[in-house]
């Protein structure tokens, strides 16, 4: 397993996200404030260079 510490733009709060990822899945998100930091974390997946680590 892997994991990445990213910034959350979902919402203006900016939560500092702990993604699990294995295999190139999410498997877990931790310290998003929202639902919204799932997709944010997987969008960071299949597109890193528009989510701030």
């Amino acid at each position: 397993m892997e994991k990445k510490i990213i910034t959350c733009t979902g919402c203006r709060n900016a939560c500092i996200l702990t993604v699990e990822t294995e295999d190139g899945e999410v498997v877990d998100v931790d310290g998003n404030g929202c639902m919204r930091g799932y997709a944010i974390a997987q969008r960071f997946l299949d597109h890193p260079s528009e989510i701030e680590e």
